[in-house]
């Protein structure tokens, strides 16, 4: 691989944003430390954290100089002050970052140890400008097992053609990020959605590296999973996407028979109902607005 230079891969820059992540920012840390290889700088924008991630980042980074961690923390980068601070905090750090390609995750999920050198890989090919990476679940009790069953996708069943990357397992070229003038920020979800969509639209290149993987924590109930679809329907509904989706789970919560002939039916029907209210809601907001 053409990009790697001794335990670095060159001209890579990470970034991750991050907010009031104590509980899982230490593992998160460690598993960037386990990488084969690094990139060669790593910029963590901190959204004002109150529950001492801030400290934790800026304590691994002085015990870890090898690995060139930059940590700011600042207030604007959060709800208080942005109306979409995970992206304006994503379009800050890639701003700084130095290098020519941009690799992205969350601080919410362990990376496998491959997971840096797969998701740059393919940019061996200079055709390609946007990598795919793949995110699997973190499940510690038997709610998350059914939930990460059942709502999340599947890699075999997987178009790569039509796959929306999440911004945990994403790397681009940041002139791609450059032309977009960077990640859309007029709604507080659904950004790295958006940032596919308008991607695709721009015609650059998209290749899907399903080795790529980074583990998600998925959430640990109905409750904090309706919380969470309600913020992706909210995302979706603010930049209109997936319309067509909606309109059939609209008929399908009018009309539940899809459900009620199927297993897990009250879970299921309050996370999809709570995405759909979460859609109307992104659209009223834009109405709005």
């Amino acid at each position: 691989m053409e990009f790697i230079n001794s335990k670095y891969i060159k001209n890579v820059s990470l970034i991750t944003v991050v907010y009031n992540e104590g509980e899982n920012i230490n593992d998160f840390l460690k598993s960037y430390l386990e990488q084969e290889y690094y990139a060669e700088e790593f910029v963590v924008i901190d959204g004002g954290s109150k529950d001492g991630t801030f400290e934790i980042i800026k304590e691994f980074s002085v015990s870890n100089p090898a690995l060139n961690l930059k940590v700011i923390s600042d207030v604007k980068y959060s709800k208080l002050f942005s109306q979409s601070p995970i992206a304006d905090a994503r379009n800050a750090a890639i701003e700084l970052a130095k290098h020519d390609y941009i690799a992205v995750t969350d601080a919410g999920c362990l990376l496998d140890k491959r997971w840096l050198c797969e998701i740059i890989k393919p940019f061996d090919n200079n055709s390609v400008d946007i990598v795919s990476g793949w995110y699997e679940a973190l499940c510690d009790n038997q709610f998350q097992k059914k939930f990460a069953e059942i709502f999340l996708p599947k890699k075999e069943a997987t178009n790569s053609d039509d796959f929306l990357p999440s911004s945990r397992s994403l790397a681009f070229k940041k002139s791609c990020w450059e032309a977009l003038n960077g990640y859309p920020n007029k709604s507080h979800y659904g950004e790295d959605t958006m940032f596919d969509v308008l991607l695709k639209q721009k015609g650059f290149k998209f290749y899907f590296a399903s080795e790529a993987v980074v583990y998600w924590r998925v959430p640990n109930n109905v409750k904090e999973a309706c919380q969470k679809y309600f913020n992706y329907g909210t995302g979706d509904g603010y930049y209109r996407l997936h319309r067509i989706y909606y309109l059939k789970l609209f008929v399908h919560a009018v009309f539940p028979i899809k459900y009620l002939i199927s297993e897990d039916f009250i879970m299921k029907y309050r996370i999809y109902f709570a995405l759909l209210r979460g859609y109307l809601n992104g659209t009223w907001r834009r109405i709005t607005r």
